[in-house]
């Protein structure tokens, strides 16, 4: 066993289907000379103890082994822990592993054993990091950027801030997480609905309100309904900013976070 590897399997993957393929992973990693100690998250257990626990026992690498929504769970705390962070997706959503070039399954193991790391910027909304982006749907927030600068959704609408972004059609980032920015993407109530439309049938969307930024707020009169990666978030008002290199992360090779996709 590797003491510098800690894995965290999510608590779906305790389903008897998941049984071979996680005895398969075990093997596989065993192989590698990459086995380490295992940790199940569990309803009443603290996923942020449960790794600050592995890092006090020496782990340097903290493997996420589930899905995107196991990533969040995790993604919120680890930045701030000296550690790198692997991932191992066995199931969908893996939006997050598309960008990283990392394979869905055991394949997974061959880019954690070649350790190609990147470090990348990471988001913060208040006390939160994400990765990909923080978006507000329905809202008639403000953005302020800086003391003079100030975008308005008079008539509702969506805010997104993004980080890394979504996968796009062309597979890639929708935004450079290595650029130490964060791009807001504003689209007025009335062309959400036609971009709704014309998305559809696969042309271009109508045009956004893109800046980019390092540090700004978003505020509102009205409570502000969204999510940060895939964790729900409400409030009157977010301080939202970008902090650079941040996170270290074991990526495939030709992975597509360099951003620009549109």
């Amino acid at each position: 066993m590797n003491p510098a590897y800690a894995y965290i399997y999510d608590d779906f993957l305790s389903d008897r289907r998941y049984q071979d393929t996680l005895a398969a992973l075990e093997t596989r990693l065993a192989s590698l000379g990459l086995a380490g100690h295992v940790g199940r998250l569990t309803l009443f257990r603290s996923v942020k103890e449960l790794v600050e626990h592995f890092v006090s026992q020496g782990a340097k690498t903290i493997v996420v082994v589930g899905n995107d929504q196991t990533l969040d769970k995790v993604l919120w705390f680890l930045p701030d822990l000296s550690v790198v962070l692997g991932y191992i997706p066995l199931a969908a959503p893996t939006d997050i592993a598309t960008l990283l070039n990392v394979p869905t399954g055991l394949d997974a193991c061959q880019a954690l054993g070649a350790r190609l790391i990147e470090t990348l910027d990471v988001g913060k909304l208040n006390d939160r990091y994400f990765l990909s982006e923080a978006i507000f749907d329905q809202t008639r927030a403000c953005l302020h950027v800086g003391e003079d600068y100030k975008i308005s959704l008079i008539r509702g609408g969506t805010i997104a801030i993004r980080n890394l972004g979504a996968v796009t059609k062309q597979g890639t980032a929708a935004a450079d997480a290595r650029d130490g920015l964060l791009e807001a993407v504003i689209l007025p109530a009335e062309d959400a609905a036609l971009a709704s439309r014309i998305w559809r049938r696969w042309t271009e969307p109508p045009r956004e309100t893109r800046i980019t930024f390092k540090r700004g707020v978003i505020e509102s009169d009205q409570p502000m309904e969204g999510h940060a990666d895939k964790f729900a978030i409400s409030g009157f008002r977010f301080e939202v900013s970008i902090v650079p290199k941040k996170l270290r992360v074991i990526t495939g090779r030709g992975r597509m976070f360099d951003g620009g996709g549109r």
